[in-house]
């Protein structure tokens, strides 16, 4: 997945964000840090901790909504793949 697709699945992500409930404020806020966090990690993919950092946020992430929201944790994966083909290179 290149940095286009990237921002794209962040895009839809965004998007998934918006479709939240107001009592599920705290899925958003943890949402909206991975995004941040992922938008960090494009910017300067060089750092290693970040990266490992990352990977563990959003398999955390993964395990508590897969069930809840099916749509958010399927590009979270995407995501994921993604950061794990940019560690690779």
């Amino acid at each position: 997945m290149s940095d286009e697709q990237l921002r794209q699945s962040l895009t839809e992500l965004r998007a998934e964000l918006s479709r939240l409930e107001a009592e599920e404020a705290k899925v958003r806020e943890r949402l909206d840090a991975l995004i941040a966090s992922v938008e960090t990690h494009v910017d300067a993919p060089g750092d290693i901790a970040h990266h490992d950092s990352l990977a563990q946020d959003l398999s955390e992430s993964v395990l508590e909504l897969e069930v809840s929201h099916p749509r958010a944790t399927t590009i979270l994966n995407q995501i994921a793949a993604a950061l794990g083909n940019i560690g690779a290179r």
